[in-house]
């Protein structure tokens, strides 16, 4: 995980130091648009109010600006890796909620416990880090693990792979139902899979509800 670390942290180092550039280029993401389209998403198939969500490389914290915008009363908890992101989404101002932030890799701290509803990632397995599958795999079992009532992430489509180019990894959504079948049975997790791909034409959503 070091060297997949080292990878994330070198992309976007100086775009986290940048206060000169819109907050969604920091992160990587085409517009703030295309990033309240998979928060919505992620609001209209899970009912999150009352709810402990943790959201696993919150980056800037713009998932808990969502939420404090549309006033749900949900606990929301979110982790990175980079300290830098941690700090400016600290100094951000919450209305309607009293989000946590912490610097911890969820993949290498015993702090993590399962005392969440809710696991939220969006865009962690995104950059190509050389083993993404097996990322992917790790991760997944560990937010399965984790999470009471739900999973969510979301991933970069094989469509788009001439686009964007090799920097980043891209998933074909048949192949990932597959891995996610694969790792509920092992689990022998009750879950409900589900596929999101309309909010965006190159970005797909996969929702796994614990039943």
């Amino acid at each position: 995980m070091n060297d997949k670390k080292s990878i994330i942290i070198e992309h976007y180092i100086e775009r986290v130091k940048d206060f000169n550039i819109p907050e969604y280029q920091v992160l990587d993401w085409e517009s703030q648009d295309a990033q309240e389209a998979r928060f919505k998403t992620l609001i209209e198939h899970f009912d999150i109010k009352g709810s402990i969500l943790l959201d696993v490389g919150c980056g800037l914290g713009h998932l808990a600006e969502y939420i404090d915008k549309k006033n749900i009363d949900t606990y929301y908890i979110g982790i990175d890796i980079m300290p830098e992101m941690i700090e400016r989404a600290k100094k951000k101002v919450f209305k309607n909620i009293n989000p946590q932030f912490m610097t911890i890799d969820f993949f290498k701290t015993s702090d993590i416990e399962d005392d969440f509803d809710y696991i939220y990632s969006s865009g962690i397995f995104n950059l190509n880090l050389g083993n993404n599958e097996e990322f992917l795999k790790n991760a997944l079992k560990n937010f399965l693990i984790a999470a009471r009532k739900g999973v969510c992430f979301n991933l970069l489509d094989i469509s788009c792979k001439e686009k964007y180019g090799d920097k980043y990894y891209y998933y074909k959504k048949d192949e990932v139902f597959n891995i996610v079948c694969d790792i509920v049975k092992n689990l022998d997790l009750k879950c409900k899979i589900k596929i999101s791909d309309e909010y965006l034409s190159n970005d797909f959503s996969v929702f796994i509800d614990m039943l």
